[in-house]
């Protein structure tokens, strides 16, 4: 990988096209999806039995490109197990089964029990932790019905990713963190990728476009979606990693970039990566990550303003502008060729009533949902009322219309994400989870006076961008939002040196 990066990459991307692809034809060919379901389970055993961290990446790979991760699924009875799960679970048994042999048979101290004890965020993880499973029991003894526990508690279940994160990530190798972020990086470029194919599938108007609708659909991938002016929406829940690589570009930058060596190679690909990264957060047509994006890089302008003056910030808003300029240039690009096919000249138009509407289904249904929600909250502030509680109010979503045409819907899950949170495992348990985010920011710029790395300013401002946009959209109670804050935590909490 060192050797040739661009061919590793080109092979990383099209290794996740292959799997994009068996994943479309799963959906028409039943045999292609279990056999691709079964494959993916078997590599990731082995990988993980071979080597932990391999195991990892893929399990993190999965979560860059997965979505909501049932890009394959396997049908057990009445249960439809997604390969998400699947990963994940292979995952844990390998480390717990490697634990418990190092316990057993090895006559010096576990090695993996000595890296866990390192670990030196385990109080305040802990602290939630306790309040996750007094959620749990808390559910159970107001009798909810189990199936909706187990389907609202599983995501928290993420969390657990924690103990293999630590061994593999807790000494901070320096080939390691290499191979993370290469996979990073080619994960959320072949999202930005994917996003700029549907684009063009759907401006187009291609004959494969009812096909891709469909999948979109049946793997809960993403929403292809018209605006008020008939601009496709293309959301993809993974998305939230694009706005993160933004960022993690920016902070970069704003560490390197210089005037004079705006020509150069690494800036240029640099501009390119940050402008695809751009393109498909415009592209989402998501107002909860607008919200948490320009949230976002106005702390991040401060920190840079904090740091290095006024005069950095001019630097990098030419930088920023530039970024604007191509990625709004690879929209109408890609959108317009041939250019005498399609129009796109309605794309601002799309843009600025997305931005100035406040009419809209979810915007309705989100409004209708916060009175409820709110009263039940009142009832158990403390503690909550246990993962598993629903709440019933009327709904202008048009799937929930086409159901029960007069709205009426029943859910355990929330748009709010906070008070979704607050209702589960109380107040007590949000100002746990509140306190776990604000000390990875603290203690990751602390770390980033101390050392000249721009991973600890990007860091931050992902988990910025993830908690602006878990207000109204749930992402800190989800996988992709875990995910992330499970490797930011062995990242600004290395084990301690005795």
């Amino acid at each position: 990988m060192n050797t040739h990066p661009k061919l590793s990459l080109i092979g990383a991307l099209l290794i996740f096209l292959i799997i994009e692809i068996l994943s479309f034809n799963g959906v028409f060919f039943p045999i292609v999806n279990q056999l691709s379901f079964l494959i993916l389970v078997l590599i990731t055993l082995g990988l993980s039995l071979y080597k932990l961290e391999y195991g990892l990446l893929i399990v993190l790979a999965e979560l860059l490109i997965g979505s909501l991760g049932h890009l394959f699924y396997l049908n057990i009875g009445n249960y439809q197990l997604a390969i998400r799960i699947a990963l994940w679970s292979i995952l844990m048994l390998v480390f717990t089964g490697q634990l418990l042999k190092q316990l057993i048979f090895q006559k010096a101290p576990s090695t993996y029990l000595q890296s866990l004890r390192k670990f030196s965020g385990w109080k305040i993880i802990g602290i939630l932790f306790i309040f996750i499973l007094i959620g749990v029991v808390n559910g159970f003894w107001r009798q909810h019905n189990p199936f909706i526990i187990f389907s609202d508690v599983n995501a928290w279940f993420y969390f657990l990713l924690i103990f293999p994160a630590i061994i593999v990530y807790g000494q901070h190798q320096s080939a390691v963190l290499r191979r993370l972020r290469f996979v990073f990086l080619s994960g959320t470029l072949f999202l930005s990728l994917e996003t700029l194919f549907l684009l063009f599938v759907f401006t187009h108007h291609l004959a494969l476009r009812p096909d891709i609708y469909f999948w979109l659909r049946r793997t809960i991938s993403g929403e292809i979606t018209p605006t008020l002016t008939g601009w496709p929406r293309i959301f993809i829940q993974s998305q939230s990693f694009s706005a993160i690589a933004f960022f993690f570009v920016l902070w970069f930058q704003a560490w390197h970039f210089k005037f004079k060596q705006f020509f150069q190679t690494r800036n240029l690909l640099s501009l390119g990566l940050a402008a695809l990264f751009l393109s498909t957060l415009l592209l989402s047509f998501s107002r909860s990550f607008w919200f948490g994006f320009v949230g976002a890089l106005v702390f991040s302008l401060i920190l840079i303003c904090f740091r290095w003056g006024w005069k950095k910030i001019v630097k990098i808003g030419i930088w920023l502008l530039t970024v604007s300029i191509l990625s709004l240039s690879f929209i109408y690009l890609i959108s317009a060729w041939p250019y005498w096919q399609t129009k796109s000249a309605n794309f601002d138009q799309s843009i600025l009533k997305r931005t100035t509407s406040n009419s809209g289904a979810a915007i309705a249904s989100r409004w209708a949902l916060l009175p409820i929600l709110t009263r039940a909250i009142k009832q158990q502030p403390l503690l909550g009322q246990g993962f598993g509680s629903t709440i019933t109010y009327f709904s202008h979503d048009p799937r929930v219309l086409q159901k029960n045409p007069t709205g009426r819907y029943t859910t355990y899950a929330f748009e709010w994400g906070y008070l979704s949170i607050w209702l589960k495992i109380g107040f007590l348990g949000l100002l746990a989870y509140l306190w776990f985010l604000l000390k990875l920011v603290i203690d990751s710029l602390g770390l980033a006076k101390k050392t000249t790395n721009y991973l600890f300013y990007a860091l931050p401002t992902g988990i910025i961008f993830l908690a602006l946009t878990h207000t109204f959209t749930p992402y800190l109670n989800h996988p992709l939002g875990i995910g992330f804050l499970v490797i930011s935590s062995c990242l600004i909490w290395p084990n301690r040196v005795y």
